[in-house]
C-alpha cells in the first residue's frame, strides 16, 4: 500500500467527519509539507523534519496564521500513531509559536445606534442578528421557515440544509441546532429596531422562490445557478455575497465608527453580555460553543473597566489607617 504522506493524508480526510473550511486548510497545511519536503513516505518524516516544517510556516506569515496551518497539520500525525502505521509521531511536543492575545473591543452603544440608523433594512437585520449570537455563515443561511414569531419565546431555529432546488449545502459549526431569540425590539443608543416588523417586511419582498431571508435576490439566483451548473459552493455558501466583510466596513464608515470592526464583533457583544449577565456556561450554551474556554476568548471589557475592578479590589483588600 502506498504510504505517502499526500496518499495518507487523503484517507485521514475521507474517515473524518469535517467541515469543508477545515478540509481546505488541512490540504493547504500538506500542500506546504510536500513543496518543502516532497511527498516522503510518513515512516522516514522525522522530529527535525517536524520542526524545520514549523519555522518554515513562520516565514512571510503571521505566528498566528504559521499556527493555524500547523494545529491543522498535527491531528493527522497523531491519527497515524493511533491506527500504528507509524511507531512514533514527529510532531508530538512540537508546540505553537507563542501569540500575545491582541485586546479586541466590541462595539458601544452610541456606535451601534448610528449603524442601525443608517442600516438599510436588511442591513439592520443583519446586524441585529449578529448582536443576538449568529456568525456571519449562520445569519446568511437563515430560511423563512427557520423563523417562528408566533412562539410564545420568537425565535429562528438554525439547522443544516441541504441540495434542493432553492437551497445549498450548508451545516452549523459543531453539527449543532441552535436556537436564536428573536425579540420585537431592539434599543440602542438614540435608535430603536423593530425586530419583528423588519423580518416580516423582509420576507413579504422576497420573490416566491427564494427562501433566504438575509441575501439580496440577485446573489441567491447566481448561487442557485452555479449548483445547477455543477460548481463547488463551499466557499460562496459560507459568504454568498463574497462582500460582507467590506459591505459591513462601508455601513460602518458612513455611521461614523472608527476603527471599523469585524462582523464578528456583534457576535462578541452578545456573548459578553451573556457572561456578565449570566454566566460562562450559560453564555457558551448561547454561543453554540462546546467549550467555555473557546466562550471565554469572546469576552470583550475596556482597559477602563479592567482598571477599575483592580481599583475595587485593591480599596476593598488593602483598607489601612490614611497617613
Amino acid at each position: 500500500m502506498d504510504q505517502s504522506v499526500a496518499r495518507l493524508h487523503e484517507l485521514y480526510l475521507a474517515r473524518a467527519d469535517l467541515r469543508a473550511a477545515s478540509v481546505r486548510f488541512k490540504q493547504q497545511s500538506l500542500a506546504y509539507f510536500v513543496q518543502w519536503f516532497g511527498d516522503v513516505e510518513v515512516e522516514n518524516v522525522t522530529q527535525a523534519m517536524a520542526e524545520d516544517f514549523k519555522m518554515l510556516l513562520a516565514k512571510g506569515r503571521s505566528k498566528v496564521t504559521a499556527n493555524g496551518y500547523l494545529s491543522n497539520f498535527k491531528p493527522f500525525w497523531g491519527w497515524l500513531f493511533r491506527h500504528r502505521t507509524i511507531e512514533q509521531n514527529p510532531f508530538e511536543g512540537i508546540q505553537l509559536f507563542r501569540v500575545t492575545p491582541v485586546r479586541r473591543e466590541t462595539f458601544s452603544p452610541q456606535e451601534l445606534g448610528r449603524i442601525v440608523k443608517v442600516a438599510s433594512r436588511l442591513w439592520r437585520v443583519r446586524v441585529c442578528l449578529g448582536l443576538l449570537g449568529c456568525r456571519r455563515a449562520e445569519v446568511l443561511n437563515v430560511l423563512v421557515r427557520d423563523i417562528n414569531l408566533s412562539a410564545p419565546h420568537p425565535h429562528i431555529l438554525l439547522s443544516p440544509k441541504t441540495v434542493s432546488k432553492n437551497t445549498w449545502p450548508w451545516g452549523l459549526k459543531d453539527h449543532a441546532v441552535r436556537y436564536i431569540a428573536l425579540p420585537e425590539m431592539m434599543r440602542f443608543e438614540g435608535a430603536c429596531v423593530e425586530l419583528h416588523r423588519d423580518v416580516v417586511r423582509l420576507m413579504e419582498k422576497l420573490e416566491d422562490d427564494q427562501p433566504y431571508l438575509c441575501i439580496e435576490k440577485r446573489y441567491f439566483k447566481k448561487l442557485i445557478r452555479w449548483q445547477k451548473e455543477g460548481r463547488q459552493l463551499d466557499l460562496q455558501s459560507l459568504d454568498p455575497t463574497g462582500n460582507f466583510q467590506r459591505m459591513f466596513r462601508d455601513l460602518q464608515k458612513r455611521a461614523n465608527v472608527n476603527p471599523t470592526r469585524r462582523y464578528h464583533e456583534l457576535r462578541a457583544a452578545f456573548i459578553s453580555k451573556m457572561i456578565e449577565e449570566y454566566d460562562l456556561s450559560r453564555a457558551a450554551e448561547a454561543a453554540g460553543h462546546s467549550s467555555v474556554q473557546t466562550t471565554r476568548q469572546y469576552h470583550r471589557y475596556s482597559e477602563m473597566s479592567l482598571v477599575a475592578d483592580m481599583g475595587h479590589v485593591a480599596e476593598k483588600c488593602y483598607q489601612s489607617t490614611v497617613l
